[in-house]
């Protein structure tokens, strides 16, 4: 019970300064990329603050408490500050920075690095090569059929399928499908728009990833060593 405790004071702790740093960190960002100072005023507002801070919160409870192994934790934890600016960022001027993509790709090319070498296999790099490609391709193949998609969601597609393989992309993509039906469903209801408005998708790939990282339920079924 005790150890419980800890684990979630730690979760909370740590996530409520991801939270709060991912703000200020999302305000440079968008500074540097949009000429509209408008686009940051959002972000002086506490309420901003507070809901990253309870985002972090939760998203890093979730990891603590649901992660294999410590490795993987502090790979969650060290993708979980680019993933909720990356959210912050897109919702406001609908760009995905690059430099927090890469931060994201250098995080987890050290960590299947660390498990070909404890492992002695390369399934981990296989499984994340196909994830990448597999990522690539779901977001760019939309464009051929002249569905309007952003080359940032087509490189953060490509980032999160390296980051979590074939099962559970495909499990972020079932959940981005659901998140983004639900609020087609609420503008259409509010009538504030319909099924040909266009949304920021790094909002809803981030909450994706975080909830498959913390409940990786097709993980197993399709990881490449389950195939042999």
């Amino acid at each position: 019970m005790n150890n419980i405790f800890i684990k979630v004071l730690v979760g909370i702790l740590f996530g409520v300064a991801l939270g709060l740093i991912s703000v200020p960190l999302s305000k440079r960002l968008i500074i540097s990329r949009s000429e509209d100072p408008g686009d940051v005023i959002v972000l002086r507002k506490k309420s901003t603050y507070i809901l990253t801070a309870l985002a972090g919160a939760v998203s890093a409870v979730g990891f603590v408490l649901t992660a294999d192994d410590k490795t993987v934790l502090i790979r969650n934890l060290a993708l979980l500050l680019p993933m909720l600016t990356i959210a912050i960022v897109d919702s406001l001027i609908r760009k995905i920075p690059n430099s927090l993509l890469l931060v994201m790709i250098i995080t987890q090319a050290v960590y299947v690095a660390y498990v070909c070498v404890t492992t002695h296999t390369n399934y981990a790099l296989i499984n994340a090569g196909i994830g990448f490609f597999l990522g690539f391709l779901a977001f760019t193949l939309p464009s051929f059929l002249k569905v309007p998609v952003g080359a940032g969601d087509v490189k953060y597609s490509a980032v999160i399928g390296l980051i979590m393989y074939i099962g559970c992309y495909l499990q972020v993509m079932m959940i981005v499908g659901i998140l983004v039906l639900v609020v087609y469903i609420i503008l259409k209801a509010t009538k504030r728009g319909g099924m040909k408005t266009l949304i920021p998708m790094g909002p809803f790939i981030s909450a994706s990833t975080v909830i498959s990282m913390c409940f990786p339920v097709l993980n197993s079924l399709v990881v490449l060593e389950n195939m042999f």
